[in-house]
């Protein structure tokens, strides 16, 4: 089934209340579109099973030869269904999915608020949700992606800057408190010290 955003908003308060759901639905519609039933097997196809129990064949087989796999609406890593104590079958519920969601950005954040503050902590999380480092989902993209999700849904004004992603030139050179946009992200908060989406 593909979620709304409306339906993903009410199903990220119930089952993941301990993140706000200004970082929960950006990251769900970037992940999979809002699509409970998507695969990804990484390093090899994205498919969408026709069913639970579709989807629960091909992931144990894709499992089975060696891949990992990412699963349901926020694209669990088969990688952590042992940690978190979850079978195949699962991690295909949305309610549950949501709530995996949460306790991997809850442990993220933890690791990323060691090294970052604000918003640099929170692209930082997104990193690790995606990559498992700080910061190739910088380069790679995916933060930028899910701060322009969150863009489009309202949830910031604009998307905040990226550090090693590669610069978007706008014209005039925007800067922030005074800081040229390419160098504002080096170190500390981004612009807005008032917004903090992790409770």
């Amino acid at each position: 089934m593909i979620h709304t955003v409306a339906a993903i908003t009410l199903l990220a308060q119930q089952c993941a209340p301990e993140i706000a759901t200004e970082a929960v639905v950006p990251l769900v519609v970037t992940e999979s579109g809002g699509d409970d039933l998507s695969i990804n097997v990484n390093h090899g196809p994205r498919v969408r099973a026709r069913s639970v129990a579709e989807g629960v064949a091909l992931v144990r087989q894709y499992m089975a030869t060696g891949h990992t796999v990412d699963v349901g609406l926020a694209q669990i890593n088969s990688a952590n269904f042992s940690r978190l104590g979850v079978s195949v079958e699962q991690v295909f519920d949305p309610c549950t999915n949501l709530r995996l969601a949460s306790v991997v950005l809850q442990d993220g954040y933890g690791l990323a608020s060691k090294h970052y503050t604000g918003m640099d902590a929170i692209s930082a999380t997104y990193s690790l949700y995606n990559t498992g480092t700080l910061t190739r989902g910088f380069r790679n993209g995916y933060v930028r992606r899910v701060w322009a999700a969150a863009t489009d849904l309202g949830s910031i004004a604009s998307v905040p800057v990226i550090p090693g992603a590669p610069a978007v030139i706008v014209k005039p050179r925007t800067t922030v408190k005074g800081v040229p946009a390419e160098d504002a992200w080096i170190v500390g908060q981004v612009a807005a010290a008032t917004v903090e989406v992790f409770r």
